[in-house]
C-alpha cells in the first residue's frame, strides 16, 4: 500500500478534509504552557508546530468528539497523539471510523476490522513511590527503566481490562475484531528515547535487560542475551507495615502481557514517541508495532504500518523476534 506525503497538496482536495473547518486552538489562559506556547507562536519553530497541528486538524476534525478542543488545552500530548494516530491512518489510505463510545479509531484491512485505542502514560502521582520524576538539571542520574515499564503496564491494564472489556460487553466492539493498544510515552520523563530491548517488548514479553558474556582470558564478548524477568517489584512506601507491625512485602506486577494468556484478546501493542514538536520523517516513521503471538484475533499476517514491525516466530519454547 502506498503512503501519501503529509505535505502533498492534492491530499487537501479529498473527501477526508472537513468541509466546515474551525480553528483547532482557542483563546483564553486556562491551558497548559505547551498549548499556549504553540497557539501564540508567531514565528520560529513553534509557529511551524502550530501549522502542523492545524494541518492534522483538517483531516481529524470530523472525527473528533465534542470535548476534543476543550481537553486539548490541558491534556495536549494525549489528545495530540489521538489526532496524530488517526490522521496517519487516513494519510495511509484507510477509511477510518471513530465511534463514540468505543475505541479511538478503527480501520478495515482486507475485511478485518482493526481497532486502535490510544493512551499516553503519565509519570504517576508524585506521592507514589513508583512515580517517575523528571531529572534534576546538572545531576548525574540513572534512568528508572523498570518504573517506566510499570507505567506502560498500568496503561495497558487500564485500557484492556476496563475499557476494552466494557466495549465488548456493550457491543461497541466485536470479539472478532482485532484490538491494538497504541502507546505514546512522551509524558514519562526519560522516555524520549528507547532502550534495549525496546520497552514495548519488555511489557509484552518476560524479557529484561541485556547481558553480555565475556571471555575472561581474552576479554572478548562470547555472546549476548536478555535476562528473564517475569515481574517487576513496585517500590514499597517508606515504613509501610501490616496491622501486626510486620514489614509489607512490595507488590509484584507481572510482565509479559503477550505470554500470560490473560490478554489473548489484545492483538498487538504499538508504540510511538512522536509529539507535536518532535517528529521525524513521514508520519508513522517511528511506529513500533509488536503483534501478540497468542492473540485470539491476530492482526492479518500482511498488515504493516510505517516504522518497525516485530515479526515473531516460535522455535521450540523460545520466541524469535525480528525487527523488520
Amino acid at each position: 500500500m502506498g503512503y501519501l506525503s503529509t505535505c502533498a497538496a492534492p491530499a487537501l482536495e479529498t473527501d477526508w478534509v472537513s468541509p466546515m473547518r474551525s480553528s483547532l486552538f482557542t483563546d483564553g489562559n486556562n491551558c497548559e504552557p505547551s498549548y499556549r506556547n504553540i497557539r501564540d507562536a508567531v514565528e520560529g519553530r513553534l509557529y511551524s508546530v502550530r501549522h502542523h497541528c492545524e494541518y492534522l486538524w483538517l483531516f481529524f476534525e470530523r472525527y473528533a468528539d465534542s470535548e476534543f478542543k476543550v481537553e486539548l488545552r490541558n491534556n495536549f500530548n494525549a489528545r495530540y497523539w489521538e489526532m496524530y494516530m488517526t490522521t496517519t491512518l487516513i494519510l495511509s489510505g484507510y477509511e477510518v471510523t471513530c465511534p463514540k463510545p468505543g475505541p479511538d479509531v478503527g480501520i478495515l484491512y482486507r475485511g478485518k476490522r482493526i481497532w486502535f485505542e490510544c493512551v499516553s502514560p503519565t509519570p504517576g502521582h508524585p506521592d507514589s513511590p513508583d512515580y517517575v520524576p523528571p531529572p534534576n538539571e546538572g545531576e548525574v542520574y540513572s534512568v528508572p527503566n523498570e518504573k517506566m515499564v510499570l507505567r506502560y503496564l498500568n496503561s495497558i491494564s487500564e485500557k484492556y481490562e476496563r475499557q476494552y472489556a466494557n466495549w465488548v460487553t456493550k457491543g461497541h466492539v466485536s470479539k472478532d475484531d482485532a484490538f491494538v493498544i497504541s502507546i505514546n510515552p512522551r509524558n514519562i520523563p526519560f522516555d524520549s528515547s528507547d532502550t534495549e530491548p525496546p520497552r514495548i517488548l519488555q511489557a509484552g514479553y518476560t524479557v529484561g535487560p541485556l547481558y553480555v558474556v565475556v571471555d575472561r582470558a581474552t576479554g572478548s564478548a562470547v555472546r549476548t542475551g536478555y535476562h528473564y524477568r517475569g515481574h517487576i517489584e513496585k517500590t514499597p512506601k517508606a515504613g509501610a507495615r501490616s496491622e501486626t507491625g510486620e514489614k509489607i512485602e512490595p507488590p509484584k506486577v507481572t510482565t509479559g502481557v503477550f505470554q500470560d494468556r490473560k490478554h489473548d484478546c489484545l492483538s498487538a501493542l504499538l508504540c510511538s514517541r512522536v509529539d507535536a514538536a518532535n517528529r521525524r520523517g513521514e508520519m508513522g516513521d517511528d511506529f513500533q508495532l509488536a503483534p501478540n503471538p497468542h492473540a485470539s484475533v491476530p492482526l492479518p499476517e500482511s498488515f504493516r504500518l510505517r516504522g518497525v514491525y516485530y515479526d515473531t516466530k516460535f522455535e521450540g519454547t523460545e520466541y524469535i523476534i525480528t525487527p523488520t
